[in-house]
């Protein structure tokens, strides 16, 4: 992690890794839209999403989007990441001052924080059971989820959504002139759509697999 020290010396050094961080973040943003999407073809069929699937293996966007994705992640973390509390007094006293504070702003940094070091553990699980057992097929990813990875990956899109959500409304905070108050509804809009529509891939998922589990 990035010392604290240097960047405060540094003001370009702090505002490039500002920079750097939302670049990822939104380049992160992008790829679960894309994800989502990809997923959201198994409604229509295991046939669609399996044609989806091999066009993409066959084109090595897959394999190589997994390898990406990995390295915009770690990137995103660091520059990202480095404003977080890794000592236990620190994070005592960013609690004590969130609740002192009582904004919704601030609360939603800490969601944001605490739905990131989860992501990191969801995200590693993921990928080692994707890139484990190529090719993506819908029946294999079906059958996944219903042999009890749907309690894994019900709450992992909670997870990412907040995080994604919150993330994109700081982004927009910051570094535009929207209006605060249309970008908090926005915010809750795209989080809650995005969650129903993830839950609902993934009973269709659940649904199709427990064909061949039990």
């Amino acid at each position: 992690m990035i010392e604290q020290w240097k960047l405060l010396k540094n003001p370009r050094l702090a505002a490039r890794f500002d920079l750097i961080g939302m670049v990822t973040g939104l380049l992160l943003v992008f790829f679960m839209f894309g994800h989502a999407m990809m997923l959201a073809t198994i409604v229509f069929g295991a046939e669609t999403m399996d044609g989806l699937s091999m066009w993409l293996e066959d084109l090595y966007l897959a394999q190589a989007g997994a390898v990406g994705i990995v390295f915009v992640v770690l990137i995103h973390f660091v520059t990202a990441g480095r404003k977080l509390p890794l000592r236990v007094n620190e994070q005592k006293m960013i609690w004590r001052l969130t609740r002192r504070l009582s904004h919704l702003d601030t609360w939603l940094w800490l969601v944001q924080v605490v739905t990131g070091m989860l992501i990191l553990l969801f995200v590693a699980v993921h990928l080692y059971f994707v890139l484990t057992t190529f090719p993506i097929e819908a029946v294999k990813s079906s059958t996944r989820v219903a042999s009890n990875f749907g309690y894994f990956y019900a709450p992992m899109i909670i997870v990412i959504w907040l995080h994604l959500g919150i993330g994109l409304y700081r982004i927009f905070v910051k570094w535009t002139p929207f209006n605060r108050k249309i970008l908090k509804v926005f915010k809750w809009l795209l989080i809650l759509g995005f969650i129903a529509d993830s839950l609902l891939v993934l009973k269709t998922f659940w649904a199709i697999g427990l064909q061949y589990v039990n």
